[in-house]
């Protein structure tokens, strides 16, 4: 009887064990058992070589300053060269007409400014809108186009430059770059303020500031981190910033919106790719913009270089800023 009873214990045990099929506890890290992310990941393979990042302005300025300082950051993060190239003319015009539709395998972006990118179209330059690429990040704020002239000049205020343009009308040469930020804020300072400037296109930042300090404009407008040597050596002054509000680190600069409430230019930074760039690379690639620029020695550049905080925006809310900084420039076309 106790024989039969092992035996029995025993078939029962064998049963049990191929009714379970013999599977054994998966050895597979929790984190990659059904992970979408991870499988995503493997599945993407991305990236495997160089990264190309055009700017659509010339060395020396805030867009490229700014667009070289991303491609060293993410350098780091995505462990390939990420090599930036420098395609000027037509306010951005030219690099944004030949990439906007450039290759879309995931190693074009092209590196550019929001007041570019809209101001372009605003004043026909283009005819076409952020939404003719894929938009990828907002990576930071400018640290504002400042209303500038030499430090000896008689004015002390937007209100002194344009009544001194009214008393001398064609006298007072303003530089712009035609089609963009610049240009827009001449117009209004025209058809708003009532300011009678003989307009010169004198190019990007870099170039504008050349002609203010070699005196071949009399004003201009430059980002505040491209004059900042000059103004504190005391070549140059700011009169006022066209930011909505002055940088987080110079909260007491005067705003020209105090003086015509409609001039408001924030421009922003922002990496595109090329229009049908799969998703999946373009959100790969904000994940990377995030993570690059998420450390203390970004935020200290930032600190130092804009005058501002980090500021830097997923793909949902790139396209909404993007969008709403368009409407901006849009209300601006009775003006032009």
């Amino acid at each position: 009887m106790k024989r039969f009873f092992a035996l029995f214990l025993t078939l029962a045990m064998v049963l049990s064990l191929a009714a379970c099929g013999g599977e054994k506890e998966s050895t597979a890290p929790a984190g990659e058992k059904n992970d979408p992310a991870a499988t995503e990941k493997a599945e993407l393979d991305w990236p495997k070589k160089t990264i190309n990042i055009y700017v659509t302005h010339g060395a020396g300025g805030d867009t490229d300053y700014m667009g070289r300082q991303l491609a060293t950051a993410l350098e780091s993060v995505l462990g390939v060269s990420v090599v930036v190239t420098n395609v000027t003319g037509s306010n951005g015009a030219t690099c944004m007409q030949q990439y906007k539709d450039g290759d879309t395998d995931g190693y074009t972006f092209i590196a550019t400014n929001t007041a570019a990118l809209n101001g372009n179209e605003a004043t026909g330059m283009v005819d076409f809108g952020y939404d003719a690429f894929e938009p990828v990040a907002v990576y930071g704020i400018q640290s504002g186009e400042n209303i500038v002239v030499p430090a000896d000049a008689p004015y002390e205020s937007l209100d002194d430059l344009i009544e001194a343009s009214k008393s001398n009308p064609g006298q007072i040469k303003f530089g712009i770059s035609t089609g963009g930020g610049v240009y827009i804020q001449s117009c209004v300072l025209t058809n708003l303020g009532g300011a009678q400037f003989n307009i010169i296109d004198v190019g990007d930042g870099a170039t504008r500031l050349t002609a203010l300090l070699g005196g071949e404009v009399d004003a201009t407008s430059l980002p505040y981190s491209t004059a900042a040597d000059y103004i504190a050596s005391g070549q140059l002054k700011s009169l006022c910033t066209c930011l909505s509000k002055a940088p987080d680190l110079l909260p007491d600069q005067v705003a020209a919106s105090e003086t015509i409430p409609e001039l408001i230019i924030d421009t922003e930074y922002v990496l595109l790719a090329p229009k049908g760039t799969p998703a999946e690379i373009v959100e790969a690639m904000n994940a990377a913009v995030l993570e690059a620029t998420a450390t203390d020695e970004w935020k200290t550049m930032v600190n130092d270089y804009c005058f501002q905080n980090p500021f830097v925006l997923n793909v949902e809310e790139t396209i909404a800023n993007l969008k709403e900084q368009r409407d901006l420039f849009q209300s601006f076309v009775p003006f032009l």
